[in-house]
C-alpha cells in the first residue's frame, strides 16, 4: 500500500464519523481528563480536541494528490495495534474516540507527516513542542516513548535534546 492508498482509505473511512460520534469523543476526552489541574485540563481537553478536529476536517478535505511512496505497513500495522491496546472498551464514547484517533493519527503519521501534538502545546513545566525548520521537537518525547498510554513512538518530533 502507497501514502495514496492509505489517504483514499483514511477518507471513506472518515465519511463514517458521524457528529454524534464527535461528540462522543470529545466526551471521552473531557472523563480522561476531569482530574488533572487547569491549564492543562484545558490544553489537553479543548486544546488537543481541536487540534485533533481540525487535522480531522484536513483529512476530509485533503485533496487527491499522488503519493507514490510505498507505507512502512509494519508501522502501520504497528500503530493500529497500538491504538487499539490503549483504547480498549465496551463504552461508547471510548470506541467513538478510539475510530476518530485511528484515523487522525494515521493522517498525522503518514500522510501529512507533521506531530501528534500541535506546535506550541504547553506539557507540564511550561515546555512546549517547538518547530525549527523542518524538524519538531518535543519536550517529552524521551519521557513518554516508552509508556503504555503514548504514541510518541510514532510521532515524527525528535526529543528537545537534539535540537541544533
Amino acid at each position: 500500500m502507497n501514502r495514496s492508498e492509505l489517504l483514499t482509505e483514511l477518507k471513506k473511512e472518515a465519511r463514517y464519523i458521524s457528529n454524534e460520534d464527535l461528540s462522543l469523543a470529545r466526551a471521552a476526552i473531557m472523563e480522561a481528563v476531569e482530574h488533572v489541574p487547569e491549564p492543562y485540563k484545558t490544553i489537553y481537553s479543548s486544546d488537543y480536541f481541536t487540534f485533533l478536529y481540525e487535522n480531522f476536517l484536513r483529512l476530509k478535505g485533503h485533496g487527491e494528490v499522488q503519493i507514490g511512496e510505498e507505507l512502512d505497513v509494519q508501522e502501520y500495522t504497528s500503530l493500529l495495534d497500538s491504538i487499539k491496546d490503549k483504547s480498549y472498551s465496551e463504552d461508547r464514547k471510548r470506541e467513538a474516540l478510539t475510530r476518530f484517533t485511528t484515523l487522525v493519527l494515521a493522517y498525522l503519521v503518514f500522510i501529512v507527516k507533521e506531530p501528534l501534538h500541535p506546535v506550541g502545546m504547553v506539557f507540564p513545566g511550561g515546555m512546549r513542542i517547538t518547530q525549527k525548520e523542518l524538524h519538531y521537537y518535543c519536550p517529552v518525547k524521551d519521557k513518554q516513548s516508552e509508556t503504555n498510554i503514548s504514541f510518541c513512538e510514532f510521532c515524527i518530533c525528535k526529543d528537545n535534546s537534539e535540537m541544533e
